[in-house]
């Protein structure tokens, strides 16, 4: 596909210093590498499990000590996304309901990468030039994933489990049982070569 249109989205000055506050506040130095987690979603079938981030990003700062994992959401996310923080442990940091939206993009283009179901955050990345790793089963990544700087992005497409499927009414995502960590960690690893 070859699209000549290209999302854009301001990045600004007031948010930037906003973030780099926040980042120092919480024990992020210029050296560390920041992998974003989007852990919650519009609907409960494009989100990926809980233990599954929180165990992925063990791994990734088992492998990688430079890595600090910022896990992002919405006000009302900040619950969820505290728990899976707190399993990672301290080289996890919470921004759900601490950046406004507004200043998201300038938080979103400091990671070297944003794991991600079909999500708003998702596009904001692909807007600000972060790499996605994004995870797609019930959603059609055809339809609504990157679709331009195809090179950056890499998406996990998994195949619907149930028929019928009820797609956005699925309240348990079954077929995003299909993505392990192991697949996703390899995916995220590509970032470091």
């Amino acid at each position: 596909r070859v699209f000549a249109k290209r999302m854009v989205l301001p990045v600004s000055k007031f948010g930037e210093a906003v973030v780099k506050e926040f980042l120092e506040n919480s024990g992020v130095k210029d050296t560390d590498t920041i992998i974003g987690f989007q852990a919650g979603a519009s609907t409960v079938s494009r989100m990926w499990f809980a233990d599954r981030f929180a165990e992925l990003g063990k791994k990734l700062i088992n492998s990688y000590p430079e890595v600090k994992i910022v896990i992002t959401g919405s006000p009302q996310e900040y619950d969820y996304c505290k728990g899976i923080a707190d399993d990672i442990g301290e080289k996890a940091i919470v921004s759900a309901g601490r950046i406004p939206l507004k200043y998201m993009p300038s938080l979103v283009s400091c990671f070297k990468g944003l794991v991600t179901g079909d999500t708003g955050i998702m596009h904001m990345a692909i807007a600000v030039g972060t790499p996605v790793i994004a995870l797609f089963a019930v959603a059609d990544s055809k339809k609504s994933g990157p679709y331009y700087d195809i090179e950056k992005h890499i998406v996990i497409q998994k195949e619907r489990t149930c028929e019928p499927c009820l797609s956005k009414k699925c309240t348990y995502q079954k077929c995003m049982e299909n993505i392990s960590v192991d697949e996703v960690k390899k995916t995220i690893e590509k970032l470091f070569t």
